[in-house]
């Protein structure tokens, strides 16, 4: 699936979204660059929660697909 990031700058911003997707259990693989999130995941989880944890580093999450 593909999570479209909106304020990320830098490969700072990059590193900071990698950190919160590697804790998340549910996640098999993830790449990350300016634009956007592509995840796999082993098993379903509630995208709020995803959603959440990068809204919370201080970015907005356009949408999900």
């Amino acid at each position: 699936m593909t999570i479209y990031i909106d304020g990320m700058h830098c490969d700072g911003c990059i590193k900071r979204v990698e950190n919160i997707l590697k804790n998340i259990k549910e996640i098999k693989t993830y790449q990350v660059d300016l634009k956007k999130a592509e995840i796999t995941l082993k098993k379903d989880i509630d995208l709020n929660t995803i959603k959440e944890k990068i809204e919370n580093l201080g970015f907005k999450v356009g949408g999900i697909e």
